[in-house]
């Protein structure tokens, strides 16, 4: 079933984030952080990265042509001053899976074009393709998102808004002033933000309908869909945590079995070492000596138990009567059982 999913953050410094790492990770690459003379190595993490690409405005200077994914980035990090500077915008996008493997690089790229590059930003792009919680795919698009304008020695003022009383007059019922906007083109505009998510929608529920597909996303909530259910909360790590709780429980009772086992060998070796070197001399040891309770060495007690042991095969031995000088009687008169307690 397809789902609407898609999420807006903000790369910040105040909160130990960094743009080149954010970058590193979701192309899976290894970039250099110039400012904080650090490597982010994500080659490892490649393997779910099934494309990635840069996107600039029509207007891009000559400085950003052919530059490298690294040096962009730092470019981007070297004009924040503030030390909780935010460097970038972090979205994400949840691509149909009914959508064609080879549809989904332009059908997103088409989206970040429209909505995105056409007004300044440039855009870091990033397909990903993961198993989800039920084990099927998870096709999603990482992008990250300038949150200044390109300019020819660099990048231009952020596009804010501000806070203000609506000019119509509107008021709350409180009778406080509706307080909206100040610019409508402002890029962190909550109008712009919906705006962005019902463009999405309507492009990926074009690309189901051209495939055939009657699966489609709403971006709406389940109340205003009018649907009496609870949401589900996304799993995330704790998908991959119930995994690992299970492997950990295994891992941690095998390493429990082992310390047992070798805490076992180490005290026989121990008290093999305790005791006399040749075995059968040790025997003879402890029947001559005939040691006694716990001051006993381990050569006595081992002698002690061969002893106990021959003497209760002695005494459960069948006895031998010699029949040949003694006629049996016609009947056998009935005997009681024999003894067998042992010895303690």
């Amino acid at each position: 079933m397809a789902q609407f999913s898609m999420r807006v953050l903000v790369v910040k410094r105040s909160a130990g984030q960094s743009i080149i790492a954010a970058a590193a990770y979701r192309s899976g690459e290894k970039l250099r952080d110039d400012r904080q003379d650090i490597t982010h190595d994500f080659r490892h993490k490649s393997t779910g990265v099934e494309h990635k690409e840069m996107l600039f405005p029509d207007y891009a200077p000559a400085w950003v042509q052919g530059i490298s994914r690294e040096d962009f980035w730092n470019a981007v990090d070297k004009s924040e001053v503030r030390k909780d500077a935010q460097t970038a915008r972090d979205l994400r996008v949840m691509i149909p899976r009914e959508i064609k493997v080879e549809d989904r690089v332009p059908l997103v790229r088409d989206f970040v074009i429209r909505n995105f590059v056409s007004k300044g930003m440039v855009a870091d792009i990033c397909w990903h393709n993961t198993t989800a919680s039920d084990g099927q795919e998870q096709p999603h698009a990482h992008i990250l998102l300038t949150m200044r304008p390109l300019a020819a020695g660099g990048f231009g003022p952020k596009s804010r808004h501000d806070r203000i009383p609506d000019p119509s007059g509107r008021t709350r019922p409180d009778g406080r002033p509706l307080m909206i906007e100040s610019n409508a083109d402002s890029w962190n505009s909550i109008v712009y933000y919906e705006q962005c998510r019902e463009a999405w929608e309507k492009t990926a529920n074009d690309a189901l309908a051209r495939i055939g597909s009657e699966a489609r996303i709403d971006r709406r909530s389940l109340i205003d869909r009018g649907l009496a259910r609870l949401p589900e909360p996304a799993l995330r790590l704790a998908f991959h945590l119930k995994e690992l709780r299970g492997v950990m429980r295994e891992r941690f009772g095998q390493f429990q079995y082992a310390k047992h086992y070798q805490a076992v060998e180490k005290r026989a070796g121990a008290a093999f070492q305790a005791a006399e070197p040749d075995p059968v001399a040790a025997i003879h040891a402890g029947y001559e000596s005939g040691g006694r309770g716990r001051d006993a060495t381990p050569a006595q007690k081992v002698a002690r138990f061969v002893d106990w042991f021959q003497r209760q095969i002695e005494r459960l031995a069948p006895r031998h009567h010699d029949h040949a000088m003694t006629p049996a009687p016609e009947r056998a008169p009935p005997q009681s059982p024999p003894n067998l307690d042992l010895e303690r």
